[in-house]
C-alpha cells in the first residue's frame, strides 16, 4: 500500500514539475519576445546581486543592486514566489507580468494579422505591404 501512495505522490510531483516547466518556458518566451534584457538567463549575474549571501532580498538591498534588471527579468520569467526580487514585491511583479503578457498577445495578434493581410495581398497580385516601395517608403 505504501508503494502505491509513493507512486501517486511521485506522479503528482512529476506533473507539477511539468506544469512549472511549461509555465517557465511560456514566461521566458514572452520576456525574450518583448526584448527584455536576456542576460538573466546566464546565472553569473547572481554573484553580483546585492542580496547574494543574504537570507532574503529586501527593498533596501534591491535599491543598491547592480543587477536589478536581470533579477527582475528572471523573477518574472520564473514566477518567483519570493517577496522581493528585482526591486519589486510579489504583487507588483504579478501586475508587471500581466502587462507584459497582454502586450505580448497584442504584438502577436498584430503580427498574425499582418501575415494574413500580406497573404491576401499576394493572392490578389499586390506587393507585400511591409516591403519598401521604390522610393524607400512603406506603402
Amino acid at each position: 500500500m505504501d508503494q502505491q501512495q509513493g507512486d501517486t505522490n511521485s506522479a503528482t510531483l512529476s506533473r507539477q514539475r511539468l506544469v512549472d516547466l511549461v509555465v517557465f518556458e511560456y514566461r521566458s518566451l514572452v520576456v525574450r519576445r518583448l526584448g527584455v534584457t536576456a542576460e538573466w538567463r546566464v546565472l553569473e549575474w547572481t554573484d553580483s546581486a546585492a542580496c547574494a549571501g543574504q537570507v532574503e532580498a529586501t527593498p533596501r538591498l534591491c535599491g543598491r543592486c547592480p543587477v536589478v534588471a536581470e533579477c527582475l527579468a528572471a523573477a518574472v520569467a520564473s514566477d518567483d514566489h519570493a517577496e522581493w526580487r528585482g526591486g519589486l514585491d510579489r504583487t507588483d511583479r504579478e501586475h508587471l507580468w500581466a502587462g507584459l503578457e497582454r502586450t505580448y498577445r497584442e504584438v502577436r495578434d498584430l503580427e498574425l494579422m499582418r501575415l494574413d493581410v500580406n497573404r491576401l495581398a499576394n493572392r490578389a497580385g499586390l506587393r507585400d505591404l511591409d516591403a519598401p516601395s521604390r522610393n524607400g517608403k512603406r506603402q
